[in-house]
């Protein structure tokens, strides 16, 4: 019977223990209250002073304007004795100071707000974008990082109302000691009830504040879900797939469904929090009226001015208001600052290493028994490889899918670290290089090619290397030599042609697979490397295509470095040295007559793919 027993407690600890993760989010810190203020600041200029002293003028002034309102009624019903009208138009013209004041400010921040917002969201796209770039590719590909720069990007889009929100605490709390001051100078008892009534509601906004804070972070997978399937559909290169394949509703009804996994526990908890909130509302509304009853009965009782009344009226009202402003502005930092930490620690990311050795020329490239591991994966994608690149030489680099060809791209541009061993470049480890003089010197072609269907054909060509001034007669050069001459004749506009109908629908049709891949090539000959490195470059072209283009590459690279991963061996064979991977590992290395004779793995695949010709 005590088996039984044991177990229910195990139980009991373990919902304890996940409610204590649970409630394990990220807390509000004055560091990161400190840092919004700063990027907000920097983003819109002496204008934050402006909206700050705004704001704090605009929570003050119903207070003194409820104390005045107060004195002109108790003013007007004296005159009515006295006859004299003095002090009912001294109080008067305050009044009409403080309305002409406020006209003035609500014009000014009228005017002044029309661009804070952008100003703000270009600022702090700007930070984001330019850090992005800046951090290890290793590191960005990992899922972690994934959910975090998600939760970066949401704080990105809300930063002016988290800085709002922050401005709005600030001056709830002015407009609070306002009120109260004003309100105890009348009767410490009326503030006295007004704050303990309306602590049950505010503790309550705050505490579902916090649980939503902690579900919007549990559920940002599914954001990120929701959002990749939603650029699937709005993008027209998917829209024949997803119509032939019936996708459409499937996917708008997977999109909705990751969209409402997080809404679902939100409405949860907000059922769970409806009575309690119904409850703490409605004594704070009977704290309110009984305070008027007793105001009112002080009057009768000739203890309070007539004038009194209505000024007890307004600051009752502004500070329920103000108690709720307060902490609904407390819970609006909460639930906008929440991804400050994310950001802070995006921001602090350390970036790619980066030495102070330029590379001015063409280089050597070394890989010394270099070793490298994908994160949380116990395979090698290499491993124990060594080769030297000589300025000048041309390599191939050949073997099955997964063989580890990508990845040794990847390291010699710098992507990604060794786990192990090292790469030299001119004989000095990798991280003493300085990075952009080093990449100044290399020219890269990828499978997956990028296409900019937002710019123009020149403009795709003149990408390969923008440092240089764009040059009409080198884009046609290289258009030529990626077989893409007769492609601005197509156009009314030419090379100022944009190359996607989904930005220009009047005039141009999309490109084919094979066109932007020889565009991603014109690229590659405009920025004319000294080192190209070339990852299965003309996949998506045909054969004859594929000859006349690798004729113009090898012509181009004649006295530069060529490294070629390709499958078809008429292209291999054309480098002056080819090594051959097999799970990560250099299983074989030599010219292609020397690895034909080996009569090993090289051999095998290339009489496999020969035989497919036959």
């Amino acid at each position: 019977m005590a088996e039984p027993a044991r177990s229910r407690k195990t139980e009991r600890a373990k919902r304890r223990c996940e409610r204590r993760t649970k409630r394990n989010y990220p807390r509000i810190s004055l560091k990161s209250i400190l840092y919004v203020t700063r990027i907000y600041r920097k983003a819109v200029g002496p204008k934050s002073f402006f909206f700050a002293f705004y704001r704090i003028y605009n929570s003050v002034i119903p207070t003194v304007t409820a104390i005045l309102s107060g004195a002109a009624v108790t003013s007007i019903v004296g005159a009515i004795a006295t006859r004299d009208f003095t002090p009912f138009i001294i109080i008067a013209a305050f009044l009409l100071g403080i309305e002409v004041l406020n006209v003035l400010l609500r014009a000014l921040n009228s005017y002044l707000s029309m661009t804070t917002v952008q100003d703000v969201f270009i600022y702090v796209g700007e930070q984001i974008a330019t850090k992005y770039i800046q951090i290890p590719l290793k590191l960005r590909e990992s899922k972690e990082f994934a959910d975090k720069f998600e939760r970066v990007r949401d704080f990105g889009n809300s930063i002016t109302y988290v800085s709002s929100s922050i401005v709005g605490v600030i001056s709830a709390v002015t407009s609070l000691i306002s009120v109260v001051i004003a309100t105890l100078t009348i009767s410490p008892l009326i503030t006295l009830v007004m704050f303990l009534a309306a602590i049950p509601s505010a503790f309550l906004n705050l505490r579902l504040s916090a649980i939503e804070r902690r579900n919007w972070r549990e559920y940002t997978r599914d954001r990120r879900i929701a959002w990749a399937i939603e650029q699937k559909i709005t993008n027209s290169n998917n829209a024949l797939e997803i119509e032939m394949n019936g996708l459409s509703s499937h996917l708008v009804h997977k999109m909705v469904k990751a969209r409402r996994h997080g809404q679902e526990q939100d409405i949860i908890e907000r059922r769970r929090f409806l009575l309690p909130s119904f409850g703490a509302d409605m004594l704070e509304s009977l704290a309110s009226f009984g305070v008027l009853i007793f105001v009112a009965v002080e009057i009768i009782l000739e203890k309070l001015e007539i004038g009194q009344f209505l000024t007890i009226r307004t600051l009752l009202n502004q500070l329920n208001n103000n108690i709720s402003s307060f902490f609904n502005s407390i819970t609006a930092v909460n639930e906008n600052l929440v991804n400050a930490t994310d950001y802070m620690e995006f921001m602090e990311t350390p970036s790619k290493p980066n030495g102070n050795v330029k590379i001015t020329s063409t280089p050597k490239i070394e890989f010394k028994n270099v070793s490298f591991s994908y994160p949380n994966s116990k395979t090698k994608a290499l491993d124990n490889v060594s080769f030297t690149l000589e300025p000048g030489q041309s390599l191939a680099i050949v073997g099955e899918n997964g063989a580890g060809k990508t990845t040794l791209i990847k390291l010699l541009i710098g992507a990604y670290e060794p786990s192990e061993g090292v790469i030299l470049v001119n004989d000095e480890p990798f991280e003493h290089i300085e990075r952009e003089s080093y990449l100044k010197q290399l020219g890269a072609l990828f499978q997956e090619y990028a296409r900019y269907e937002f710019a123009t054909l020149g403009e795709n060509v003149w990408f390969g290397d923008v440092r240089k001034k764009y040059n009409t007669a080198n884009v046609k050069a290289a258009l030529r030599d990626a077989d893409l001459d007769n492609l601005a004749a197509r156009y009314e506009k030419g090379l100022d042609q944009i190359l996607s109908k989904d930005f220009d629908n009047k005039y141009t049709t999309d490109l084919s697979g094979g066109q932007w891949q020889r565009l991603s090539i014109a690229r590659a000959f405009y920025r004319s490397p000294n080192v190209l490195l070339l990852d299965e470059p003309t996949a998506a072209i045909d054969a004859e295509a594929e000859y006349k283009i690798f004729q113009n590459i090898l012509a181009r690279q004649k006295d530069k470095t060529t490294v070629i991963i390709s499958h078809r061996f008429s292209t291999v064979r054309k480098a002056k040295s080819i090594v051959v991977l097999e799970k990560g590992r250099i299983i074989e290395a030599g010219t292609h007559d020397e690895l034909i004779a080996a009569n090993g793995r090289y051999r095998q695949m290339f009489e496999l793919q020969a035989e497919g010709y036959n």
